[in-house]
């Protein structure tokens, strides 16, 4: 197990910046790692290390932004209630975080260290404590943010667990208490009947009934103000059910106005799980991907490809309603290793990672990958050998071309030219090439290949074509490249 390890380490190594076409490099990725910031095993450092020896020149951090939960008796659910709250950026210092990936930059000068943030923008309670069946549901329902650099973008992001981020106005309904309050005491000062002594003084005693009553409504009236302070509208909470997509759409909304980027992430995912006596249940969501509008991606592996990702799925769909105009962007893939305490981060490092294109090994090259869709995903044991040389797109009329990502103009019929390699030795791969969510195209060969295909002309408005190579220890796929008729 050593001797293999070590020989794709070599590989990694040997080959850290593989040409692209267009004069592209390829930069493997690995994405969404916790770190002992939140829920993680490993420091950020012990992270770089980790990818600087499997060959991973961008790594993108994305620990846990808030990780609090409160469940509070009605009616007095700000009171009433108790909270748990683990490790999490917000605990541990947002600028603190921030800093500390710029401390490591200097330390990793030949490697990209990204910001981001793992965020589940809402959870609802159902059920009882008294009927030991409380559950808290979509706590894993989760989107990662990254581009964020400001320590503010941070602190007001639009989730559940950040109440300060959610109020939005004054809700004067929450005033009430003060009415009564004011009754209460009014009441103190109430007198029942009046007479006048022998020296024709007047004379008004107190009810003890009243008074009595008075001193309830004003310890309840404070109780109330209390809970209700302060007074200001919240956009939602955990108390009315399911939400459906409503807070989902606020976080992306919020992170496009940062000018950040949001994934979808393990959509095709259920979690299924207990802490003491509360229940925690997350249903898989791959339909909010079709729900939900204008966010950059979604992991397809290693939670997504079923429903997701395959062809004609719903990936598939979204970019259809992309070249109908239905959306005002596309949708694209990623790979996340969504690692905190399980498992072994070197080997998930080997065996799945998002490959970016990009001009320069640079933060900003990285980010823009991102944001274009300068990117494909490949998972297996044998992935960390695999090497797309190219695979763009080329008009024979205006030889205008494109990669993933790229929106080619054509005056004639698109050709593509795919190359490929292992760098170990020879393997039999399956390659599909897919067209509007329908395969069109199937070729087993030998690696390496190099494939050229004529696509149809005959045809008006946007289309798109993507790859999946499969071979023993590798899945692989592409995001689109966009064709449009002149």
């Amino acid at each position: 197990m050593r001797l293999k390890s070590a020989k794709y380490i070599f590989l990694l190594l040997l080959f850290p910046f593989p040409l692209y076409a267009g004069g592209f490099i390829q930069v493997r990725s690995a994405i969404q790692i916790s770190s002992t910031i939140s829920d993680g095993k490993y420091s950020l450092y012990e992270i770089a290390e980790t990818a600087k020896e499997n060959g991973i020149k961008a790594v993108i951090f994305t620990d846990k932004g808030f990780m609090r939960w409160s469940y509070g008796l009605w009616p007095l659910r700000n009171i009433i209630k108790k909270t748990v709250e683990n490790n999490s950026i917000f605990q541990y210092g947002i600028k603190h975080y921030l800093d500390n990936i710029e401390k490591i930059k200097r330390d990793f000068p030949n490697m990209v260290f990204v910001a981001g943030v793992d965020s589940s923008p809402f959870y609802y309670w159902r059920g009882s404590i008294f009927k030991n069946n409380l559950t808290i549901c979509n706590w894993h329902k989760q989107l990662i943010a990254i581009g964020l650099d400001k320590p503010p973008d941070y602190a007001n992001l639009p989730v559940i667990g950040n109440p300060r981020a959610l109020r939005n106005g004054l809700d004067i309904f929450k005033l009430w208490p003060f009415i009564t309050l004011f009754i209460g005491l009014f009441s103190l000062k109430l007198r029942m009947y009046s007479y006048r002594d022998s020296q024709g003084r007047e004379l008004a005693p107190h009810s003890k009934a009243l008074r009595t009553t008075g001193v309830i409504i004003i310890v309840l009236s404070v109780l109330f103000v209390l809970n209700n302070w302060p007074p200001l509208k919240a956009e939602f909470d955990a108390y009315h059910g399911d939400l459906k997509s409503v807070p989902y759409q606020n976080f992306i909304d919020y992170v496009n106005k940062k000018r950040g980027l949001a994934f979808w992430t393990h959509a095709g995912a259920e979690n299924v799980s207990r802490r003491g006596r509360i229940k925690i249940e997350t249903k898989r969501y791959p339909q909010e991907l079709l729900y939900t509008h204008n966010y950059t991606g979604f992991t397809i592996f290693p939670a997504g490809y079923k429903e997701i990702g395959s062809p004609g799925g719903i990936w598939d769909t979204i970019l259809k309603e992309y070249c109908s105009g239905k959306r005002k962007h596309p949708v694209w893939a990623i790979g996340t290793l969504a690692f905190d305490q399980q498992g072994d981060l070197a080997n998930r490092m080997r065996n799945l990672s998002t490959v970016l294109l990009v001009r320069k090994l640079s933060k900003k090259e990285v980010i823009n990958a991102f944001k274009k869709g300068r990117m494909y995903v490949m998972k297996g044991k044998n992935s960390a050998s695999f090497l797309l040389d190219k695979f763009f797109i080329k008009d024979d009329i205006s030889k205008e071309q494109g990669i993933v990502g790229d929106t080619v103009k054509l005056a004639g019929k698109p050709t593509l030219y795919i190359k490929g390699k292992f760098l170990d030795m020879p393997r039999k791969i399956e390659l599909k090439i897919i067209k509007n969510g329908k395969i069109i195209k199937v070729y087993d060969v030998n690696t390496p290949f190099e494939i050229t295909y004529d696509g149809d002309k005959s045809f008006s408005g946007k289309s798109y074509y993507r790859l999946e190579i499969r071979s023993s220890g590798l899945n692989f796929v592409t995001n689109p490249i966009f064709v449009v008729r002149k």
